[in-house]
């Protein structure tokens, strides 16, 4: 099949990916980094109500072009990411880990029970004021701003309904999963690596911080049990910067919130060891280390500095889309299906923009999972390219991008936003999140 997009080392399909997927050679991606559909029916798009995130024949031919030990990280809501994960494994990855992207934006769609009574039984509410909840955040996952259309605050009528007041049926959305999954490696991790240049998390690249932190490394053979492959061939100290990267991810606003809760968290210290007389476990294991003094990270500050904050641009999602016109995102099952606002349906219309794919994901955080899971001048794909951010932020960490795309509409979407990557990174000086 001939790409439809072609914008430095970035190609693009145009096409449903089961018709795609099959063209692509076996063993040709590094990584897969995506966000299939949630299969929710959102905002009434029949591209999230198709069940291909379900599909064990897509994952199949995912795993069929990733080079063996090559990570999948794919997007899922969380009331259908448990179906999404079964599929992947079905298929034959591996599933290895969940990473949580926690966000503060959340938005809880949730049934008012006591309105729910009254209206039933055809009784009028008192209206007391205005609500001040802002309109727009996420649901599921999926960012959207409403028209600003308040909501009025009423008193329950009936006995009923004062009994059910304060009773909904949804939690807010505060995190959203991502699973984690590798195709089997061949041999050992460290045959496959240097087989395949996959297999492995690039930890160094993605740590957390910028603090220097000492690592003692203990010599083989000094571990419980005796253990001759373990530990290194030198008694030593080595440094790095940062901590090691959790498989909690969050954003500012979390972040933010975090620190208020937690503002001053001390860094964790342990028992730093050297030769010596060996010490006696309680279980009667013999260590050849003597704990004398103290290690770690002897710091303090808010706790959000043990996990990686992806701080998107305010100006990110329209990036390269200025000679686009702006467009309303409906929320089609409340307009009649049209795509027009119907009267009376304006709060259920998105606020215009050009970039109006209602599941952008922050170009921060897609370069650090790229960054995590692709090896240098690694090819990423995604099958479900929507708007092109696992594609743009390729392009920003000097990765080649493959991405598949069956919705015409987010084709020149995909070319502004890419094309702008690409002019980004010959720019000297320019900081995409400043």
């Amino acid at each position: 099949m001939q790409p439809t997009l072609i914008i430095g080392d970035a190609t693009i399909y145009h096409g449903n990916n089961l018709d795609v997927l099959p063209t692509l050679p076996d063993n040709s991606v590094d990584a897969i980094v995506c966000d299939p559909p949630y299969e929710l029916g959102f905002m009434g798009k029949s591209w999230d109500s198709s069940g291909i995130a379900y599909n064990v024949e897509l994952w199949q031919e995912c795993l069929r072009v990733l080079k063996p030990g090559g990570h999948l990280l794919a997007f899922g809501g969380t009331r259908t990411w448990h179906r999404l994960a079964v599929a992947i494994e079905d298929a034959g990855f591996q599933i290895r880990d969940n990473i949580a992207w926690l966000y503060g934006s959340g938005f809880p769609k949730s049934h008012n029970i006591s309105k729910a009574i009254d209206k039933a039984a055809g009784a009028e509410r008192e209206v007391l004021g205005k609500s001040n909840r802002h309109g727009g955040g996420t649901m599921q996952g999926h960012s959207f701003q409403v028209s600003p259309v308040i909501p009025d605050i009423t008193a329950p009528a009936t006995d009923e309904a004062k009994q059910w007041d304060g009773w909904g049926t949804a939690l807010k959305p505060a995190h959203e999963p991502i699973v984690v999954a590798r195709k089997p490696v061949e041999g050992t991790v460290a045959n496959n690596v240097l087989t395949y240049g996959t297999g492995a998390l690039n930890i160094d690249a993605t740590r957390i911080g910028t603090e220097v932190i000492s690592v003692h490394n203990a010599p083989k053979g000094t571990f419980a049990g005796g253990d001759a492959e373990r530990g290194s061939d030198t008694d030593s100290y080595r440094q790095h910067e940062g901590r090691w990267p959790a498989n909690i991810i969050l954003d500012e606003y979390t972040a933010e919130l975090l620190d208020e809760q937690a503002p001053n968290v001390g860094g964790a210290k342990g028992a730093r060891h050297h030769k010596g007389t060996p010490d006696i476990t309680p279980a009667g294991h013999k260590w050849g280390l003597k704990p004398t003094t103290t290690y770690g990270h002897d710091d303090s500050g808010g706790a959000s500095r043990f996990f990686y904050v992806a701080k998107a641009s305010k100006r990110d999602r329209n990036e390269g889309l200025n000679g686009l016109p702006e467009k309303a995102n409906v929320f089609m099952a409340r307009a009649n299906g049209t795509g027009e606002v119907q009267p009376g349906m304006e709060r259920f219309a998105t606020a215009p923009k050009q970039n109006f794919h209602p599941t952008v994901k922050p170009t921060a955080l897609m370069q650090y999972l790229i960054r995590l899971v692709t090896p240098d001048n690694g090819v990423v794909l995604d099958p479900f390219a929507g708007s092109g951010s696992t594609g743009k932020a390729a392009i920003l960490e000097g990765k080649r991008f493959i991405g598949i795309e069956l919705t015409a509409d987010y084709l020149p979407i995909i070319e502004g936003r890419l094309q702008h990557a690409v002019e980004k990174t010959n720019t000297q000086g320019d900081d995409l999140f400043e």
